[in-house]
């Protein structure tokens, strides 16, 4: 049975993939390695295509396969999710085993040299890659997703072990990375429908539900997380292909949605707005009657519209605490297009995606401190824009934004932890307006000379290590360049004298033209030797994101100044 499904997805690839592969580095090459080549790249972008919901041109582009790939063989980077996807895919002809346990830890070592930007030891399809991945790496609300994609069915220990090993030093402090195998199972699965665009039919029971009976069929009422958890499971993005947007990861919001699932899932209905589902067609089961207590309900053709990221969200908690599902209701309503106007569903698909979302850093606008120092920057001739706006700000010597305020305010603070979390999601800070840390950076004391002259220092420090990065080409000294900003940016406001941006007598123009710049410069080189001295084998990457590494580089290198 495993040779006859693994002939499925050879069909599959054959059919979607193989005209679009790129095999020119193999024209020297047997014609049966070219074959298995195009099979082995084919199933990489295969993956990409069901598990990132890409589409086929997309998932072929990001393929990296062939010699010095370094164990990675295909680079996706969803700006839209924020996801950076990174699969090794191995093509097991008897449909059984697995990737052989060196290649995976080449993989895993690999990953640790791509994510330290070490680009010399890559080929030069991952090379082109070089741009996307610099500003993948370079934004904290990235995360990464790992992919072993093989046509076979096992994964022991050995090999399981490597991947945990990678995913301890990726997440240390913080949830940087997920794993995911994409076995033979999981892609024969996908064949069903999502290449060949079968309906999905659920079956869903409703307690506390009602109809609508006009003008259109619809009902609604509550379902249990732990029944949403497997549709996720077994349909993935084709849930939402209707949807303006698939699930876009484990963002900020995504975070606060797992967050209540794992901590208080007897509260989700509070909280959550709930799924519509747009169906084909409905027919209610007769059983139940019509108790409406609980119905069982056929929902022919689904499409969820509304609701990709709780659908998604739930997903993600099946696998880290599925016990609690059982205790999280969600609201949903299921929208019948049977007798509809041909144009009904994209309406309701535009109506309930154009609401406008509500960030964390909206409720910054509540804040009476932040009218006051827009106020008090217009008289200075300055604009500070703290209310989130579709105008496109460009940041110059009149026009200040909350971001840069929000670091700038957080790094001069003398705790250095303020910093760490301005690197790792800088939405903690304005999580609670009323208490710390939201309260420790934006004050009454402080005033806006202050505040435009700390932004002014935060630019300075930005324009040198970009300059820096752009003229270094070594893997760990240019990743530095990328991710110590906020940890520099501490260390210069602790080397700068408060007068310089408290005081509206002091020359701050003469000092951060003439002496700015050599306090930046005198730390950077001390900054940048320390890491190697004390953490050689970490990544960069996470350094700068680790609480306790920077408390020790920053008394390491101003002892007398200990955060």
């Amino acid at each position: 049975m495993s040779k006859l499904h693994v002939n499925h997805i050879r069909t599959s690839i054959e059919k979607n993939f193989k005209g679009k592969i790129d095999t020119s580095d193999l024209l020297s090459r047997p014609q049966e390695e070219i074959d298995k080549a195009i099979l082995t790249r084919g199933l990489a972008a295969y993956c990409l295509y069901v598990l990132a919901a890409t589409d086929i041109d997309n998932a072929v582009k990001s393929i990296v396969d062939g010699y010095d790939d370094n164990g990675i063989d295909a680079i996706l980077f969803d700006r839209n999710s924020k996801i950076l996807w990174l699969v090794q895919s191995k093509w097991i002809e008897s449909g059984s085993g697995e990737p052989e346990t060196g290649e995976v830890k080449k993989f895993t070592s690999g990953i640790l040299d791509l994510l330290d930007l070490k680009l010399d030891r890559f080929n030069i399809r991952v090379n082109a890659k070089e741009t996307e991945l610099t500003e993948a790496l370079d934004d904290p609300s990235v995360r990464i997703n790992i992919v072993i994609a093989y046509t076979g069915q096992n994964f022991t220990e050995h090999n399981s072990r490597a991947i945990k090993d990678l995913l301890k030093e990726l997440n240390d402090p913080s949830e940087l990375a997920r794993f995911y195998l994409f076995s033979l199972k999981d892609a024969h699965k996908a064949l069903t429908g999502s290449i060949a665009g079968n309906p999905i039919t659920l079956e869903i029971a409703l307690s506390n539900w009602g109809p609508i009976e006009g003008p259109y069929q619809a009902f609604y009422g509550l379902i249990n997380a732990s029944d949403i958890a497997p549709w996720w499971t077994e349909h993935r993005a084709r849930l939402f292909s209707d949807n303006l947007r698939n699930f876009i990861g484990l963002t900020e919001i995504n975070e606060s949605i797992l967050g209540t699932l794992s901590n208080e899932p007897e509260n989700f209905w509070y909280f959550n707005n709930g799924i519509t589902a747009l169906c084909g067609n409905i027919s209610k089961k007769p059983l139940g009657g019509g108790d409406r207590s609980m119905g069982y309900f056929v929902c022919e053709g689904v499409s969820i519209v509304n609701g990709a990221q709780t659908v998604g969200c739930i997903g993600h908690a099946l696998e880290k605490t599925p016990d609690k599902l059982k205790d999280a209701k969600v609201l949903i309503r299921l929208i019948s297009l049977k007798d509809c106007p041909p144009d009904f569903g994209v309406r309701i698909t535009k109506a309930t995606n154009t609401q406008n979302k509500i960030e964390k850093r909206d409720f910054v606008s509540l804040d009476p401190e932040q009218e006051r120092l827009r106020t008090e920057l217009l008289l200075e001739g300055k604009t500070y824009h703290y209310i989130r706006t579709d105008e496109n700000i460009i940041p110059d010597d009149t026009n200040y934004l909350l971001e840069e305020a929000t670091v700038a305010l957080a790094c001069r603070n003398g705790d250095y932890s303020l910093s760490v979390q301005a690197k790792r999601e800088i939405g903690k800070l304005w999580e609670d307006i009323t208490k710390k840390p939201y309260t420790d950076i934006f004050n009454a004391e402080v005033t806006a000379t202050e505040l435009w002259r700390l932004i002014k220092v935060f630019r300075a420090v930005n324009t040198k290590l970009k300059s820096m990065e752009k003229a270094t080409q070594q893997g760990r000294e240019r990743s530095f360049y990328i991710h110590a900003n906020r940890f520099l940016l501490h260390l210069v406001f602790q080397k700068i004298p408060k007068n310089a941006t408290r005081d509206p007598n002091f020359e701050f123009e003469t000092f951060l033209r003439d002496e700015v710049p050599s306090v930046i410069q005198e730390l950077i080189d001390p900054c940048r030797l320390k890491v190697e001295e004390m953490y050689p084998t970490s990544l960069i990457h996470q350094i700068f994101r680790n609480f306790t590494k920077c408390k020790a580089l920053k008394d390491s290198i101003l002892p007398t100044k200990a955060g």
